[in-house]
């Protein structure tokens, strides 16, 4: 169940204007997602999920410790009995230091098994000469966690911006509802006290009958406007509550909160002031950075994938003694070795691999190249549009006081009897048309700038 919590109890920092009223800022609002939204939560977990992978990587590196024992008794007769034990230290150029210890006896034991009355010891490395020397799976596993890490925190951000963004733009929704149910209420306001005003100066027999009539219509009409505002604002209303959570719990806004969102301090709020006009320069864009280490994933496959075309050439040597206390009784001329050489003819499993791997990376490379001019028109669009609204805001400004003027007019002509209730409505009329153009071309130019923001994909910060 949704549980109600009043947002004006210590959520935000908020500044009153009255005892009903309090303000809150986009600032505080996304501030408030980014400490609080699941979505969040979720995106932080990409970076658990990275330092887990390279921690399994590195798991490769781990020592080993290994202990077998093989026995076999009939007949009241020890046919063997094996007793083997090994510590293996794997280092970063394909080499194992190893360690080991056999104690073997038994009346049917293989020769090759036979070891001194106290067992036998030996220290040596395994090495793969060619294919697993300079660059082998194991380094690609952590070289790729590494670049995992760094990917998923961009991913991370990219998340982060995206609710980020959603955000803002049911924030600046709400806004626009906000402010078109006060030019709806203000208007409704004038229409009764006009009502009633010619409804006394009717039953005076100063004016018509049929102005009241005409006042009592427009009354009831702007109601009706102000009623379907009223529904809108409530709808953005659950949708902004949409992103407001505290420890996991969903809140609900509270009555008479009031969205503050102007075109002056949108840009600082969302940090794209330095961003405007720079569109060639997306070195750092999150999505690109991505994308390029994809490409260096590639090149560590491909780097693999060539390095498997060599000879494998494994060699094992161990020193033997029968005396571990004593470093010099390991000696050159008591050795076990063995060297394995395994090379395909055609190596055509090899050879396809390889093509595999160049083709994925030229894929992701013409992704690069492409993604890169998609953001760079879309930046430079947005843009353009940027600046025809600021335009456009500059024009609207100017016919809403023009408007308030005719209005004002037409007023003073109806009180010495030279103009009619007709024209002051229709004069009213196009001045509320004119403000909600107005609270409409404003809500394009938020929202155009939240489009810039996620475009970009900027990081506030945490």
């Amino acid at each position: 169940m949704k549980k109600v919590i009043f947002l004006w109890i210590g959520l935000f920092f908020f500044y009153p204007a009255t005892s009903q009223e309090k303000f809150i800022t986009l600032e505080e609002f996304l501030a408030m997602i980014k400490k609080h939204h699941p979505v969040v939560a979720q995106a932080d977990i990409k970076l658990s999920e990275a330092e887990a992978k390279l921690l399994k990587a590195r798991g490769a590196f781990d020592p080993k410790l290994e202990g077998n024992v093989k026995e076999k008794n009939f007949k009241e007769v020890e046919y063997y009995s094996l007793w083997k034990g090994s510590f293996t230290i794997p280092t970063w150029y394909g080499i194992d230091v190893k360690a080991n210890y056999e104690q073997n006896e038994g009346y049917y034991l293989n020769p090759q098994n036979t070891t001194p009355r106290d067992g036998l010891w030996s220290a040596g490395v395994s090495i793969d000469i060619l294919k697993g020397m300079l660059f082998n799976n194991r380094m690609n596993m952590v070289k790729q966690a590494k670049i995992l890490q760094q990917k998923n925190k961009l991913e991370r951000d990219i998340l982060v911006n995206t609710i980020l963004a959603e955000g803002a733009k049911t924030f600046a929704n709400w806004r626009l509802h906000y402010e078109n149910i006060k030019v709806y209420k203000k208007f409704l306001t004038n229409a009764q006290i006009r009502f009633e005003g010619i409804s006394r100066s009717s039953n005076l027999g100063e004016t018509a009958a049929i102005d009241t009539v005409e006042t009592k219509i427009l009354v009831r009409k702007r109601k009706l406007d102000t009623l379907d505002a009223s529904i809108k604002l409530q709808k953005i209303r659950l949708k902004v509550s949409n992103f407001l959570w505290i420890k996991g719990v969903p809140v609900e806004l509270a009555e008479g909160l009031i969205p503050v969102l102007s075109e002056d301090i949108i840009v600082d709020q969302l940090n794209i002031g330095n961003y405007l006009g720079n569109a060639e320069n997306l070195d750092a864009h999150p999505e690109l950075q991505s994308l390029e280490f994809d490409i260096n994933s590639y090149d560590l496959n491909i780097k693999l994938k060539k390095n498997n075309l060599l000879p494998s050439i494994k060699l094992n040597y161990n020193f033997l003694t029968e005396e571990l206390s004593q470093i010099r009784s390991f000696s050159t001329e008591n050795y076990k070795g063995a060297l394995k050489v395994e090379f395909p003819l055609f190596l055509r499993k090899e050879r396809g691999q390889l093509r595999l791997a160049k083709l994925k990376r030229e894929n992701i490379d013409y992704k690069l190249k492409t993604k890169e001019l998609s953001l760079k028109n879309k930046i430079k669009g947005i843009e353009k549009e940027l600046f025809n609204l600021q335009e456009q805001i500059s024009t609207i400004n100017e016919i809403i006081n023009d408007s308030r003027v005719m209005l004002s007019s037409e007023r003073r002509l109806f009180e010495v009897g030279e103009s009619s209730i007709f024209l002051i409505n229709s004069r009213e009329n196009k001045l509320i048309d004119a403000q909600l153009k107005q609270n409409e071309i404003k809500n394009k130019f938020y929202r155009s700038n939240i489009n810039l923001f996620e475009t970009l994909r900027i990081n506030l910060g945490q």
